[in-house]
């Protein structure tokens, strides 16, 4: 198969590149590398530098005719979002309906479409599957919701297959330790560079960690199967922040100086994913438990 990746020089878009390429698949990228970097493209990878709302994308598609369009290029901040709403819609919904109106007027490819668990909002049944309400609270999650209304819309009007992946939170190798979330690599970064560790709260909020290798085995997964719907992917276990300051002090050898500040806008306190409509469809399941992801993640960083 021909596959796009979009997104695929940042963290989770270049580990699924990878996985196509190691599957044997012709793989593009393209990326505007805003936060992307090109050290993350994996070998044998044609890369192509283009934002997702260009114009010329429709171009490249009907130049390319691929078989699979997996789109990962988007804004991730939650607090950017807050502050910038106007550009985080103009990111996640505006460049995912250029990709999926490129994709229904040309070779009409099988579309993956990243989403996140943050198009729950605050989750009241644990743990959340599918059919959970989804009532975002911040533009992130109100943008990515957006973009899964529309893909409901190009299944149903225009016939396209697209699979909606929510990712609850990823962690892993080449994690960007820059922005504001990935609290893994943040923690990390600042350790290894001698500085203290803010936790946002008490750091008694509690997450569904998921490693990057699973989620881009499912993604894979999507592909072969071509799911028609949405799917979470998780892991359906939970560990607070503090959890994960313990995991990261035994792979680390190491104390981390931590200190505690105000909690963050938007920011759900407590998140958990079902992962059983993807195992029962495609037999798919996370194999990565997070001690051992954060011994692997901690490897990586100190490279």
């Amino acid at each position: 198969m021909k596959v796009l990746v979009t997104g695929g020089a940042g963290f989770i878009g270049s580990h699924v590149a990878e996985a196509y390429a190691q599957a044997g698949h012709e793989v593009v990228v393209i990326d505007n590398l805003s936060t992307g970097r090109l050290e993350n493209i994996p070998e044998g990878v044609r890369f192509v530098a283009m934002d997702v709302t260009s114009e010329e994308l429709r171009e490249l598609f009907e130049r390319e005719q691929f078989d699979v369009v997996n789109h990962h290029a988007a804004h991730m901040e939650l607090r950017v979002s807050v502050e910038k709403p106007l550009h985080d819609a103009a990111v996640n919904i505006l460049g995912s309906i250029n990709v999926m109106e490129a994709a229904m007027r040309t070779s009409r490819p099988h579309v993956i479409l990243a989403s996140t668990s943050a198009v729950l909002g605050e989750m009241y049944q644990f743990p959340a599957d599918e059919e959970h309400p989804a009532k975002p609270i911040a533009p992130y999650g109100v943008s990515k919701r957006a973009v899964e209304l529309y893909a409901d819309y190009y299944r149903v009007t225009h016939g396209l297959t697209i699979t909606t992946l929510r990712y609850t939170n990823v962690y892993g190798p080449r994690q960007n330790p820059f922005g504001e979330s990935g609290v893994m690599a943040i923690f990390l970064h600042k350790h290894l560079s001698g500085e203290q560790c803010r936790i946002h709260g008490d750091g008694s909020q509690v997450r569904d960690y998921i490693y990057v290798s699973d989620v881009a085995a499912a993604n894979l997964t999507a592909s072969d199967h071509r799911l028609n719907e949405t799917y979470m992917v998780c892991t359906s276990t939970e560990a607070s922040v503090l959890d994960v300051v313990h995991h990261l002090e035994h792979a680390l050898g190491e104390r981390l100086t931590v200190e505690h500040g105000p909690a963050k806008a938007g920011d759900p306190a407590r998140t958990l994913g079902s992962y059983q409509r993807m195992h029962r469809a495609t037999g798919w399941k996370p194999t990565m438990d997070l001690a051992s992801g954060i011994v692997r993640t901690v490897a990586s960083f100190r490279k």
